[in-house]
């Protein structure tokens, strides 16, 4: 196919992305279900073969090198034994110099179109990916299908279509006449959109490809070229999209280094390495707030331009409810889905002293406490879905943090143990860990406590839960925060409070949406304004700040 035809085929799809951005409804360009009524009756099993297939070999689908290297292991129990092409970062930076240039010569309508190809493409490996996704996060796997597979190449379209909007908006050519008097003078006008150059994206060990193609496209659509860092126990599921850009490209005649993969080893990292070169000019970031500050450091000093996700402590609030166990049920599953390892899930549960009024009745700290740990009993030993819903603890160090938070000697309202996962013996997976405290353990609830460790904090009143969590946001940062009320003048205190403070707020989720989500084309996800991360999935900065507009004025 030539690029004229790939604008023709996508163009549409393309188009509704543009729309969904400007009407923020709901859209879905992939099906979020792993059906075979979908994506064909043999995808699954053709995934889990590609999947069995790849292990204990070399990665080669992307370029043939003379140094490879692979350390990932799954934390259902066992190692992949995969290794990647390593390039040395001299290297990378001089083949994405020389790629930037014919691909920055491309209209932005024909990057769309091509980059839209790549993830159709890559969407024929959804099953394949959610495997890789699986065994490398350790999340289940119809989450790990759905948040590597439709999710994350939704947020791929959806910057994608708004790089596309931001670089359209405007002609390229115009002739400009001023009228002066009885003569007029003319200027023939083009407006260039110069990319700032090659875009580094470093990537996070438990969603290594929802949070990393936002970036990752935004910067390809914005005609940059870009190197993908990824976290050194979670290549395989980035990497299998990068195979199939590079493999479009080259189809195109385009060099296929516009897209590449740096690797390294925890051992011998090169994340600073790569950040600190002079050639690098935007960077993408998702990790721990330490080495994210790092980051930000470092782009500072250097006139880089970069956009963060770190983390940050997100809150709730209980005060009121019609429906306790409706409530507190949404709540369970926020806390239990991926064993709280999603920079959107719940840690801090604020609640006044006196309880949570439902429908005119006070319920005690002691009543909501009891129900929410019978919820969560309800989730974890849930003969189907408990195991798939918890999935298992991406880094060991994760798994310590349970025994660490245990010792402050905290009331443990519901204490965690080792899951079994049928298949995976050898599983890490552990079951939430919550505790009961008041605002005078600050020390302990104030900072992050990363995977299945949540706090309920007594409070004076409702006023001094919005206190807490509004001290939170400027100090810790956040990136969800759940409010659940029925008193409408508390709910538009508490909404005023929070976003004015820079966090997104959520109000009675009781139904099959939660917290921890962010859709495509709906959600910004990520304030921007905030400890927890400068960058927003994906608002207009997200991708005017990847390039500049530069003027040619010739004489008419």
């Amino acid at each position: 196919m030539t690029i004229a035809d790939l604008r023709a085929a996508h163009g549409e799809t393309l188009g509704a992305a543009i729309k969904a951005n400007s009407e923020r409804t709901f859209h879905a360009h992939w099906p979020e279900p792993p059906s075979g009524k979908i994506y064909g009756e043999t995808a699954n099993d053709d995934g889990l073969a590609a999947f069995q297939g790849q292990l204990h070999k070399k990665f080669d689908r992307i370029s043939p090198e003379e140094k490879w290297v692979g350390e990932e292991k799954s934390p259902y129990g066992f190692p992949l034994d995969i290794s990647y092409p390593q390039i040395g970062v001299d290297e990378l930076v001089a083949r994405a110099s020389d790629a930037q240039t014919a691909w920055q010569s491309l209209s932005p309508e024909d990057r769309a179109a091509i980059l839209v190809e790549a993830l159709e493409r890559g969407s024929q490996k959804f099953f394949e990916i959610g495997y890789a996704t699986q065994h490398t996060t350790g999340q289940g796997f119809v989450m790990a299908f759905q948040a590597s597979g439709p999710h994350a190449f939704d947020r791929a379209l959806e910057a994608t279509a708004m790089a596309l909007a931001a670089q359209t908006s405007f002609v390229q050519n115009v002739l400009w006449t001023k009228p002066m008097g009885k003569i007029s003078v003319s200027i023939n006008k083009t407006y260039r959109i110069v990319p700032k150059g090659i875009n580094l994206v470093i990537g996070c060990s438990t969603f290594p490809v929802w949070n990393t193609v936002p970036g990752m496209f935004a910067a390809l659509a914005t005609g940059n070229s870009v190197i993908v860092k990824p976290h050194p126990g979670a290549i395989y599921p980035i990497a299998i999209l990068i195979a199939e850009l590079r493999d479009i490209f080259s189809s195109l005649g385009l060099n296929p280094n516009i897209i590449q993969l740096g690797v390294d080893t925890i051992a011998h990292p090169i994340t600073l390495e790569l950040l600190q070169h002079p050639a690098i000019r935007v960077v993408d970031y998702t990790g721990g707030p330490h080495f994210g500050t790092i980051v930000e450091q470092e782009c500072a000093a250097s006139g880089k331009t970069v956009f963060t996700e770190k983390a940050g402590v997100n809150c709730v609030i209980l005060d009121s409810t019609h429906d306790l166990d409706k409530s507190i049920e949404n709540l369970a599953f926020s806390l239990t889905l991926y064993s709280g390892q999603m920079c959107t899930a719940p840690q801090n549960i604020f609640i006044a002293q006196d309880g949570m009024l439902v429908n005119g009745e006070r319920v005690t700290v002691e009543q909501v406490a009891s129900k929410l740990s019978e919820k969560i009993d309800a989730l974890v030993f849930h003969e189907k879905a408990g195991g798939s819903t918890l999935g298992a603890i991406q880094n060991p160090a994760t798994a310590l943090r349970i025994q660490e938070v245990r010792d402050l000697k905290l009331q443990i309202i519901r204490d965690s143990e080792a899951i079994a996962q049928p298949g995976f013996d050898e599983a890490r997976t552990f079951s939430p860990i919550l505790l009961g405290t008041d605002v005078g353990r600050a020390d302990v609830y104030t900072k992050e406590w990363f995977g299945p460790i949540s706090f309920l904090i007594s409070t004076e009143s409702f006023e001094s839960s919005l206190a807490e969590v509004v001290q939170s946001i400027h100090e810790q940062g956040a990136l969800s925060v759940l409010v659940y009320s029925t008193n409408e003048a508390l709910m538009q205190q508490a909404e005023d409070a929070v976003v004015n403070a820079g966090a997104p707020i959520a109000f009675n989720f009781n139904s099959f949406v939660w917290v921890n989500q962010s859709a495509a084309f709906s959600d910004f996800h990520g304030a921007g304004c905030n400890p927890a991360g400068n960058a927003t999935f994906a608002d207009w900065s997200f991708v005017t700040n990847r390039y500049n507009v530069i003027g040619v004025r010739k004489q008419a």
